[in-house]
């Protein structure tokens, strides 16, 4: 089956487009036939400058706002709260577009017939054919990682006279003619911003240029190629490396950057294969239309799961900053939520698929971001709460912001934020076996996290560590008094994401035989951590008491964190499972799962709870409610977090190995009958190749780089596997017991 998003008409705004990129720039293809516009972005196109937030007057208010918490003065609490802890200034500036790249096709008018706009996954290449007036076009488009440029050929079955010209309304400072063949835009986003400078170059005869447009007059075929750069932590002069970056392929040419780009795309694209033996010759929108009719989703979820590995690796290999809310695709100068990295979950959710699906790669610029928030971090800490180490609450952005960020009373006032960061170092460890890594990148980042909590945790009941002030992530609750609030000590979501960090960073001490008082100081504060409660009514509890709930249906699921992407509520503690089961059909019986990324987590949800048909359930809405005609995720707005973690949710479907054994077909629907998984990484460094048929297990195929004994589980059965360092073991259906 070939891996393709293919429509029948031209997009009407910028998220409808066709998404291509190479980590730094971005391009949405809409394909219009007569007059095209192409938005742009790159990676650290963002308003304004570095701004130091952090508000003084937190720490002398900091036992205050505890002690009305632990009196139940809740509402009084949030309203100090809101004056003392809320940064200075208080919202982050947005991410912004680069531009738009306008060409205007001279003559291009008549009727339209046999459109179609193609983005094909398999060679990361965009392409717009149709004809109009009696003449063929055909338009392609594609994204090079190595030479950095956007590089799009226009060709026609009669002569081809173009303008092409970068606007950035309404902030376009500078543009005008560089040469002959190329002309430019250039300015600053915003006071003490990042510098930035783009330009656009066609390649051929009878080019010149006019103003700030370049015109290409009666070619037969028209390449253009656009690069786009900025000043953001370097001390390189960015536009003499922008033109030399249009030298480069211009000297090339548009075929063999192709061929270099597919040798390079195909060299991780095709490391991971999927396939449910389904294929659908119609258009996807078509498809999405077929499946809310009750249609068959196989040919989608397949689609949907390449999706998410494209998209990753379209906004998150070889830059300088992760994947943010939207990926690196951003059409407004105005985004939602400023198109930033939300980390109370959107911006870990981006990040979910990398391991497993063989792109570790993908998580340097996350790991590059995260390491520059620590020495923020560190003074965030010591205004904010009097502690030594690194801290980061709900929100950050290009510049490593650790601060409070807004004053909705309840995202800001987590603490946490920095801690689940820095589980994704460990979790590259346990996927990788990189004891360098370990060494050198994954323990100094914990190690700071630990030293925070081991001085930030305060007392709570029977002598346990509790955070606080805190919330469970944009949730809020009824207190026994009638008090309404977020603002809380010790939720449920907290505890559990210290309990990963400190089991993470005591066993990676172990590992290395690091020793000391702080490894001390951090097995006490793990034996003191709030276990995950049952409440009365048999779910498990957000909130350190029994509150009740303003939003039953809420989108986040957080004291769910234990279950998913978390390790504690496992088979080994059936009685959590059961709770865990029955708090997700009492959000799901109010509303929840009613976002894409909120849906996307669901379904994670229920493959650690091995339910495969709730499993299918939850994806079919996904791709009813939440998804465009382009198969991006719709929170809504459009957000990349639900596209790029639906597929581990589907790696999760098929395999998992967090619990210390590896589970295959965990939570396999019934009518994925058949089907294939291949270069897939467990936990181990351990690669797999699974095969099924008729609904039950053909064959999986087992390699490690090193010897070890692992136990596999397929369904209630089990086997134990010793793994010879290179020496594939292939497992069937007899061999378990």
């Amino acid at each position: 089956m070939k891996h393709q998003i293919w429509l029948d008409k031209p997009a009407g705004k910028w998220d409808d487009g066709l998404f291509i990129g190479n980590g730094r720039i971005g391009a949405s293809v809409l394909g219009q036939p007569g007059e095209e516009v192409i938005p742009l972005n790159e990676e650290t196109i963002w308003y304004g400058g570095r701004v130091e937030r952090d508000n003084p007057d937190c720490l002398a208010h900091l036992e205050e706002i505890r002690t009305l918490l632990r009196q139940g003065e809740t509402e009084r609490a949030a309203f100090l709260a809101k004056a003392a802890m809320t940064s200075t200034p208080k919202y982050f500036t947005p991410y912004q577009p680069a531009g738009d790249l306008r060409i205007c096709y001279a003559g291009a008018k008549g009727e339209v017939k046999d459109y179609r706009r193609v983005l094909d996954l398999d060679n990361a290449l965009a392409e717009v054919t149709f004809s109009m007036d009696g003449a063929d076009w055909k338009r392609e488009y594609f994204v090079s990682r190595l030479r950095n440029v956007l590089a799009i050929r226009i060709s026609c079955s009669r002569p081809i006279t173009l303008e092409a010209c970068l606007n950035r309304r309404p902030y376009e400072e500078h543009a005008g003619r560089l040469d002959d063949r190329t002309a430019a835009l250039w300015g600053q986003a915003g006071p003490e911003g990042v510098s930035f400078f783009s330009a656009v170059r066609i390649k051929g005869v009878s080019i010149r240029t006019v103003g700030s447009y370049v015109l290409a007059e009666n070619a037969p075929v028209v390449e253009l190629y656009i690069s786009i750069g900025t000043d953001f932590l370097s001390e390189r002069d960015y536009k003499a490396d922008c033109l030399t970056r249009l030298n480069e392929a211009e000297k090339l040419g548009f075929d063999a950057l192709k061929a270099e780009h597919l040798a390079d795309w195909h060299s991780f694209f095709d490391r991971v294969s999927f396939s449910l033996d389904s294929e659908s010759d119609r258009t996807t929108s078509g498809q999405l239309a077929d499946l809310r009719e009750g249609g068959d989703e196989r040919a989608l979820c397949e689609n949907l799961f390449h999706f998410g590995r494209y998209l990753l690796l379209s906004s998150s290999l070889s830059c300088r900053l992760p994947a943010n809310l939207q990926g690196i695709w951003n059409g407004s100068f105005t985004p939602s939520w400023e198109c930033n990295y939300t980390i109370n979950i959107n911006t870990e959710m981006n990040y979910w698929p990398a391991e497993v699906c063989s792109l570790p790669e993908c998580c340097e610029p996350l790991f590059s971001l995260v390491e520059r928030m620590v020495p923020r971090g560190q003074k965030n800490a010591r205004v904010m709460y009097g502690c030594d180490g690194f801290v980061a609450h709900h929100c950050t952005n290009l510049w490593a912001d650790t601060s409070v960020e807004g004053i909705f009373d309840s995202s800001p006032f987590w603490p946490m934020g920095g801690a689940w960061l820095s589980l994704h170092f460990y979790e590259h460890y346990r996927y990788t076996g990189d004891e360098e890594f370990l060494r050198e990148r994954a323990l100094p980042v914990l190690e700071q996290n630990i030293l925070f909590f081991t001085q930030y945790l305060t007392d709570g009941k029977d002598g346990t560590l509790i955070t606080g002030p805190s919330l469970s992530p944009e949730n809020s609750y009824r207190s026994a008094a009638g008090q309404v609030g977020a603002l809380c000590m010790a939720p449920t979501m907290d505890s559990q994401i210290l309990r990963e960090l400190f089991t993470a960073y005591l066993e990676g001490c172990g590992i290395l035989g690091v020793t000391g008082e702080l490894v001390e100081k951090a097995k006490d504060v793990l034996s003191r951590l709030p276990e995950t409660e049952i409440s009365s009514d048999g779910r498990i509890r957000e909130w350190q008491e029994e509150y009740g709930e303003v939003e039953p249906g809420h989108r986040h699921v957080s004291h769910l964190f234990g279950l998913f992407p978390g390790s504690q509520i496992t088979e080994k503690t059936p009685d959590l499972m059961a709770a865990a089961d029955k708090t997700l059909r009492h959000r799901l019986e109010n509303g929840g799962g009613h976002t894409g990324w909120s849906c996307t987590w669901i379904i994670c949800f229920y493959a650690r709870l091995l339910q495969g048909e709730s499993c299918r359930k939850y994806l079919r809405q996904l791709l009813s409610r939440s998804m465009q005609d382009n198969l991006l995720d719709s929170h809504p707005p459009f957000q990349i977090d639900g596209n790029l973690g639906v597929t581990a949710a589907m790696a999760e479907m098929l395999c998992q190995s967090h619990d210390g054994c590896i589970r295959l077909l965990p939570a396999l629907p019934e009518v994925w009958r058949s089907g294939c998984l291949t270069g897939v990484t467990l936990r181990g460094n351990i690669r797999l190749e699974l095969f099924w048929k008729d609904g039950a297990l053909d064959r999986a195929v087992l390699v490690s780089p090193k010897d070890c004994a692992v136990s596999v589980r397929l369904g209630e059965r089990e086997a134990a596997v010793s793994l010879k360092a290179g020496t594939a073991v292939t497992l069937t259906d007899a061999d378990f017991c």
